[in-house]
């Protein structure tokens, strides 16, 4: 694998013929998808290496924001292997389970991924296999959701197909029948409706237990039931690419697309963007005792969804020692003077009882006695109160 021209950084995952990794290309620092082709004594659906090489030119003009490109072969004696475009996110067949789509979400998708199969109904080059796991969806920086097509025409390339490849394959194609636009239709369709549901259309092990789960399979009746969110007119435009028959599907991607546009709500437009990057330089590392390592903490003002919108609060202070005693005292005297006002009072209306000069005269001389206290919080050499440094550090 070149590796003055790209460095592998991290592995991303192991496919039927391939182990995936995220690299570098050295010279611009920019990231790319490197697929390094396992032997054929390695795997079950093993790629056409020279068949490969003999449609890579074609590929390599695929291009548009949707579309992963193809950038260069690295083929060595030991290893053989091919370079993409990269684009953070999560492939279709993730994303389905761990994310619930709105309608508007699905229906941009569907959007998207027709205009990339439009680009291979232009240059003539269907992918052959746009199952979920070669869509790969991200949140785009301005909002909203970004799909991208991965491993254009690699099935062409390959003479076994692994089992995914087979759930979400045309059933023309399982006749033996060449890959056409058509049956791009037929399998976006199916993975739309996998990301849509968390369901596949079928788990088949053999082509004769798929072909009788598709002759099962009611799309809007389906749809219906699982996601009675989705409007109508999408339901019915799912269910129409996912016609059994060529022939009852949309005649061309450029028809479908046009049909789907058409039905969008009032005010929906859409609008190409460029697709997410990750910045070049940008490494993942992994977590070590030192990352994880516990830091003083203030106290939290809240727990749960609303502490986020609450600031962070100093933990109270502990009163000192001095400042109790001060506070002692002075309730006392507050309460020798309301006792002289009260002496005074009384002794206006009951006889014999002693004059208020002399209550005075002792309450005064009681307070005198007292030791003087001078309250200074900010007295020099006056001890600092620290926070107690526990827990882990809320950012």
């Amino acid at each position: 694998m070149h590796v003055d021209q790209f460095q592998p950084e991290k592995i991303l995952a192991a496919g039927p013929s391939a182990k995936v990794y995220r690299g570098v290309e050295t010279a611009t620092g920019r990231k790319v998808l490197i697929k390094a082709l396992l032997q054929n004594h390695e795997t079950v659906c093993p790629l056409d290496r020279e068949r490969f090489q003999q449609i890579a030119p074609s590929l390599m003009q695929m291009r548009h924001p949707h579309i992963a490109r193809l950038i260069t072969l690295l083929p060595t004696e030991d290893e053989f292997a091919f370079v993409s475009e990269f684009m953070p996110g999560t492939n279709g067949r993730s994303f389905d389970a761990e994310h619930r789509l709105s309608p508007s979400d699905v229906r941009m998708l569907a959007v998207q991924l027709m205009h990339a199969l439009q680009v291979g109904e232009e240059l003539r080059q269907p992918h052959g296999d746009p199952k979920p796991s070669n869509l790969i969806i991200a949140d785009h920086p301005s909002g909203g959701l970004f799909l991208q097509v991965q491993d254009w025409g690699l099935s062409l390339a390959r003479k076994t197909q692994p089992p995914e490849t087979l759930w979400f394959r045309a059933p023309e194609l399982h006749a033996g029948g060449a890959p056409t636009m058509q049956s791009d239709l037929f399998t976006a369709a199916g993975s739309l409706f996998c990301i849509a549901t968390n369901t596949a259309p079928t788990l088949g092990t053999t082509v004769e237990e798929i072909m009788q789960d598709w002759l099962a399979f009611d799309a809007c009746e389906l749809l219906d039931h699982l996601r009675p969110d989705l409007d109508e007119p999408l339901r019915d435009w799912l269910a129409w690419l996912l016609s059994l028959a060529p022939q009852q599907r949309p005649k061309s991607v450029s028809q479908a697309l046009k049909v789907l546009m058409q039905s969008m709500p009032a005010g929906s437009t859409y609008q190409t963007k460029q697709p997410p990057v990750m910045a070049p330089g940008a490494k993942t590392t992994q977590l070590t005792s030192k990352t994880l390592k516990p830091r003083p903490v203030l106290t939290k003002a809240a727990s749960g969804p609303a502490a986020a919108s609450q600031p962070l609060t100093a933990a109270p202070k502990k009163p000192s020692r001095s400042r109790g005693l001060a506070t002692v005292l002075l309730k006392i005297a507050a309460l020798a003077v309301i006792g002289f006002f009260v002496w005074s009072v009384v002794q206006k209306f009951v006889p014999g009882v002693c004059p208020p000069a002399a209550i005075y005269s002792k309450t005064t001389h009681a307070v005198a006695a007292a030791p003087q206290i001078r309250i200074n919080s900010h007295q020099a050499g006056s001890p600092t109160l620290a926070l107690p440094k526990t827990g882990a550090e809320v950012r």
